[in-house]
C-alpha cells in the first residue's frame, strides 16, 4: 500500500496521509486488501458504514451492473462485484486514483467484469451511453464540497440517474450528514439513513415509478 503520511506544502501541492487499511467486507474476496494513494482528496467510506450499506442493497446487488461514480478508491464498485454483481464501470477522473484502482482490478482478477472511465464525472454524464435493460446500482458519492460548489449539476445527475436507469434499479447517494435530500425530485420515496458525519439515501426505482421531474 503506498502514499505518504501528509504534505501540507505551502506551494498548492497535494496533500497526503498515510492511507487507512481498506479491504473487501463480504463475498468472494471478503477479506482483500485494496490499496489507495493516501490523497487527502479521496474519502474512502468507513467499512461499518460500507457494511450498512451494503446490507440493505443484499438482494439487489447479485446480478446487477454497477456505477460507481466519483470512483475514488473503487471501494463500491469492488465490494459489489465481490458480492456478485455482473459488471461495474468506475467512471473517476483523477489519473492517480485511476492507476491504484487499475490495481485493485488486477489484484483482484476482475479485468473482465469491470471498465475504467477516466472522466469528468459531469461531462461523462453529457454524454454517457444508453443504459442497459439490466437492473443497476449506482454509487454516486462525490466530494461533500460539490454540494456546494456544484450544486446544480450534482442535482442534474442525481435526477439523471433517477429517471434513465431501468426499473429495479438503485441510486445510492453519501452526502454530508447536512444535505436536504427533500429537494431532489420524489423526496417522498427516498429512504435517508444517517452514518455520521455521512447522509445516505436509497432511491429504489420501481417498474411503477414514474420519471423523476
Amino acid at each position: 500500500m503506498g502514499g505518504r503520511s501528509e504534505d501540507v506544502s505551502p506551494s498548492g501541492k497535494r496533500r497526503f496521509r498515510r492511507p487507512l487499511g481498506l479491504r473487501i467486507i463480504g463475498g468472494e474476496f471478503k477479506g482483500r486488501r485494496l490499496q489507495y494513494s493516501g490523497d487527502w482528496s479521496v474519502r474512502p467510506m468507513r467499512d461499518r458504514v460500507r457494511e450498512a450499506v451494503f446490507n440493505i442493497l443484499r438482494e439487489a446487488i447479485p446480478g446487477s451492473v454497477v456505477l460507481d461514480i466519483f470512483a475514488g478508491t473503487g471501494a463500491m464498485g469492488l465490494e459489489a462485484l465481490s458480492r456478485g454483481a455482473s459488471f461495474a464501470y468506475f467512471i473517476e477522473k483523477d489519473p492517480v486514483a485511476c492507476q491504484f484502482l487499475r490495481k485493485n482490478v488486477t489484484h483482484l482478477g476482475v479485468n473482465e467484469r469491470a471498465e475504467i472511465i477516466p472522466a469528468d464525472v459531469f461531462l461523462w454524464w453529457k454524454h454517457h451511453p444508453s443504459f442497459s435493460r439490466q437492473p443497476h446500482v449506482a454509487f454516486c458519492c462525490p466530494p461533500y464540497e460539490l454540494y456546494t460548489e456544484a450544486g446544480d449539476a450534482m442535482k442534474e445527475l442525481i435526477t439523471g440517474l433517477m429517471r434513465e436507469l431501468p426499473s429495479d434499479s438503485v441510486v445510492v447517494v453519501e452526502a454530508h450528514d447536512r444535505y436536504d435530500f427533500s429537494q431532489l425530485p420524489l423526496p417522498e420515496q427516498w429512504d435517508v439513513r444517517t452514518y455520521r458525519p455521512s447522509r445516505i439515501g436509497f432511491f429504489w426505482k420501481e417498474s411503477t415509478t414514474s420519471d423523476a421531474a
